[in-house]
């Protein structure tokens, strides 16, 4: 009976009994032993490593791979955000960090945080903001050999993630804190496999040693070569652009940037130096000093020297301590001792050893101790957070208010000051009215004027609530507290895109929105006799770059002409039939495909009798010869400016080039190659490489040289740009300049970065398609001759207007200096470009000029 009864209970087979062992089982047994992993203390970075911190540099995907290990082990105190990725597909990541209770409703205090800046999408009243959490970012190694930030990041981490200290427990009941472990991936990997291949077992502090002198192009930048603590306004670079999606979307109230300087130097923290700008709020202005003086406590404490009010400006605005201040945030630099000379030990001026150690513990104190602040002042914090945004859109500071950008500019230029002011969160719209006898500011003449608004003219207003960062960028001078600034000093909008604007003391508003141009699509019934491409903006350029690289042959008008209906300026691009019989069957739709990709407007021609000037067939219309190009790097070469150039290449003309190192310009088959660039640098030319150059060039090459490049070809033999000769003046009566005044004293003879007004020979094939006009952004205080027997198409005249700071000595100097100009050398020439057109890359009438110096 017992046994019966025991089969006719059972409801297992025995190969269902087996089954359960095999797989349910194991899950039960995980549930009960889930408990005893969770009650496993979380690891350490020194534990998770393979190394000690502060004994080695962490290279960036072990960096990643704690950061996703804490977040898995804390989920309640730590979130991990992916936001993008670098060029060399690294990830870039977000580490945000609160109390349990704030995490679980982190999207709530987010979006009640842009309610307060009127910035919430979805604000009701009913969701208003009422808790004081304040938000602090704390961005770290921007600079990729600057690598302590990252390294600390790991242990601040791990502080926020546990929150076993009851102070921090604390601080997070009413704190976000974010952070961002590397904001240049590629850099810091740069950096820190270098190093770990070429420094000792152990460590050598011997400042001689390899390990402490870093080759080019070092780690400080990203891929391209660009400082992205300069890019946060411009927005060029991809790690920049992801960035900023995720700042905006959180807008935080506090902003560190964690940097390292020299190693001799103490530690630097806010407040910051004059020159400020003067839209930075006393409130803001105040309370970086609050936080200063609680990192001095600390510092005090531990007897670490520290310096603040020196040499770090809040002046230009695309900083990682600029950029916040202008969207309300505190902003702020902290610079640490160290960089790419420290390694991992080094001996200082003062016989100390500064070590890797001491560098990440003094950027996690002061990283702590802004955590700090902020927590016990998040009411006061919060409060005038909403005040700043409440202000700026009642009563905006600057004296200009509303920006028209003429409709009748390039419709590409205005699409690309669009999508720029898209990344910034900044409202603008078309007029949608008209009206007229409105006073405003001529940006192009620096005169006041009267302006009739059209329709389909772009309004950006003031009244906003990112009214601040909108009258920084688009005023068109700031004024300068002092003249001892560390970076450019204009910048204005309008002069960096090349647009006709105007900027209004009166308040006008957008009644329409703003469309983007799209270039028509030309559907034909029968073949053109040829097509036609009006040049205004680097979008030619691009479409030039396109067909170029299909083996299409183009020209270019070096007169003014009038064809059907249409009347087109000297540089104006042809492509006709005749010319590329090779390509009959697939000629339109090539042309057609790359207008369509780079949003040119095509003019289909159907007939080469011109109506005014020449017929296409005259020889006014030059063939442009495909240019193979070779791009200098090397020791002697700015790494920016190389990086400039090819990233110009690359992502923007999508052209290829190729470098070649200055190591090897002797032995380069010549042959290959019809251009040759030489970036900004700091040049040591040897009389052969000189000779090899210039008869290259005789043979039908191009150079291009600009800014500190064009240096090494003047006043030598065979090239016609000479350096200005400096009139002596007579110092016989001069008093000595005191000793402490000769760092101000020397600023006289000094640009730090201002936009000039040139003349300019609109004839001129590398003027074609400025309209007569070209405002160019000066960086360095090079001197030259106008050239006697060089063509000359842009230059400074006696009275040129300029915008920013140019020294007192330096600037009537400049009078009558060239800007371009170009040398004819045998069947070749060389370009002269004086200033860098392609400075960080948001200089677009640069860019222009330098699209026409490599094609015309």
């Amino acid at each position: 009976m017992f046994v019966g009864a025991a089969s006719s209970l059972c409801i297992f087979s025995e190969t269902d009994t087996m089954n359960f062992f095999r797989l349910v089982l194991p899950a039960v047994l995980l549930c009960l032993t889930l408990p005893l992993v969770a009650q496993q203390p979380i690891q350490s970075p020194s534990t998770f490593l393979p190394h000690q911190l502060g004994e080695q540099f962490t290279p960036h995907h072990l960096l990643t791979d704690y950061f996703e290990y804490l977040a898995g082990a804390a989920p309640a105190t730590m979130r991990l955000e992916r936001y993008g990725q670098t060029n060399e597909a690294r990830p870039l990541q977000l580490a945000i960090f609160s109390a349990p209770e704030n995490m679980a409703r982190l999207e709530q205090i987010r979006l009640h945080n842009l309610d307060r800046a009127g910035l919430n999408p979805k604000a009701t009243s009913a969701n208003a903001a009422t808790e004081d959490i304040a938000i602090v970012w704390l961005s770290m190694s921007v600079h990729g050999n600057e690598p302590s930030g990252s390294e600390c990041s790991m242990e601040l981490a791990y502080k926020l993630a546990t929150q076993t200290d009851p102070n921090i427990q604390a601080w997070l009941k009413n704190t976000v804190v974010i952070v961002d472990p590397s904001l240049n991936p590629d850099g810091y990997d740069r950096y820190t496999h270098w190093y770990r291949g070429a420094s000792n077992r152990l460590k050598n502090p011997n400042g001689d040693a390899r390990e402490h002198h870093e080759p080019w192009p070092g780690g400080r930048t990203n891929h391209y070569y660009f400082d992205l603590n300069r890019d946060w306004a411009w927005a060029t670079q991809v790690e920049t652009q992801q960035r900023l999606v995720m700042y905006q979307l959180w807008l935080p109230h506090i902003h560190a940037d964690l940097h390292e300087q020299y190693i001799d130097n103490p530690y630097y923290f806010a407040p910051a130096a004059e020159p400020m700008h003067d839209y930075i709020t006393p409130w803001q202005r105040t309370f970086q000093s609050q936080i200063g003086h609680n990192h001095a406590q600390y510092f005090d404490q531990n007897g670490w020297l520290y310096f603040t009010k020196e040499v770090f400006d809040l002046f230009y605005p695309s900083y990682g301590d600029t950029y916040p201040m202008f969207n309300g945030a505190i902003g702020m630099t902290y610079e640490q001792a160290g960089h790419s000379t420290a390694g991992r030990a080094v001996k200082t001026a003062t016989g100390d050893t500064l070590t890797l150690h001491a560098r990440i513990q003094h950027h996690l104190t002061t990283s702590l101790s802004t955590i700090e602040t902020a927590s016990k002042n998040a009411a006061s914090i919060v409060e005038n957070f909403q005040k700043y945004y409440e202000q700026t859109v009642r009563q905006p500071q600057g004296e200009y208010r509303t920006f028209v950008i003429r409709n009748t500019n390039d419709p590409n230029k205005i699409n690309a000051l669009c999508r720029m002011l898209d990344q910034h969160k900044i409202q603008y719209g078309r007029a949608g009215t008209t009206a007229s006898g409105l006073k405003a500011f001529d940006y192009a003449t620096g005169d006041n004027t009267t302006i009739t608004l059209d329709e389909k003219d772009l309004v950006i207003s003031a009244y906003q609530p990112h009214a601040v960062l909108v009258q920084v960028l688009f005023e068109p001078e700031h004024h300068l507290s002092d003249s001892l600034t560390y970076d450019i000093t204009a910048w204005a909008l309008p002069y960096a895109f090349g647009l006709e604007s105007y900027a209004l003391k009166q308040r006008l508003e957008p009644k329409r929105p703003f469309e983007p141009f799209v270039a028509t699509e030309v559907r034909l019934a029968a073949p053109p006799y040829a097509w036609c491409i009006h040049r205004n903006s680097i979008a030619e350029a691009q479409f030039l770059a396109q067909v170029l690289q299909s083996g299409i042959k183009v020209r270019y008008a070096m007169r003014p002409f009038a064809l059907s209906d249409q009347q087109f300026k000297a540089g104006a691009l042809v492509i006709t039939r005749a010319d590329n019989q090779s390509h009959s069957a697939t000629l339109d739709q090539l042309v057609k495909e790359a207008a369509k990709k780079t949003n040119v407007t095509l003019h289909p021609i159907f007939s080469g009798w011109a109506g005014k000037g020449h017929d296409l067939g005259s020889d006014q219309f030059v063939p442009i010869t495909r240019p193979n190009v070779a791009l200098v790097y090397g020791d002697e070469v700015n790494a920016n400016a190389y990086g400039h150039t090819w990233f110009f290449f690359e992502q923007e003309l999508g052209y290829p080039v190729s470098p070649v190192s200055i190591d090897r310009l002797n032995r380069l088959r010549w042959n290959e190659y019809t251009t040759i660039v030489f970036p900004h640098g700091n040049y040591q030319l040897s009389e052969s490489t000189m000779k090899t150059l210039e008869e290259w060039v005789r043979q039908g090459g191009r150079i291009i040289a600009f800014e500190g490049a064009v240096r090494a070809f003047a006043d030598n033999e065979g090239f016609d740009l000479k350096r200005k000769n400096e009139a002596k003046t007579d110092s016989s009566s001069a008093e000595p300049t005191p000793y402490q005044s000769r760092e101000r004293d020397s600023v006289s003879d000094q640009v730090p970065g201002a936009i000039v007004q040139a003349e300019v020979d609109a004839t001129h094939p590398l003027a074609f398609g400025f309209n007569g006009q070209y405002f160019s952004l000066k960086t360095s205080s090079n001197l030259f001759e106008l050239p006697t027997n060089a063509s000359t198409a842009i230059w400074l005249g006696a009275n040129f207007r300029s915008i920013g700071f140019i020294g007192s000595r330096l600037k009537p100097k400049l009078q009558n200096t060239p800007i371009a100009a170009v040398q004819k050398i045998g069947e070749g020439d060389i370009v002269y470009l004086i200033d860098n057109p392609l400075f960080r890359c948001f200089w677009g009438p640069g860019k222009q000029l330098f699209a026409n110096a490599l094609f015309y």
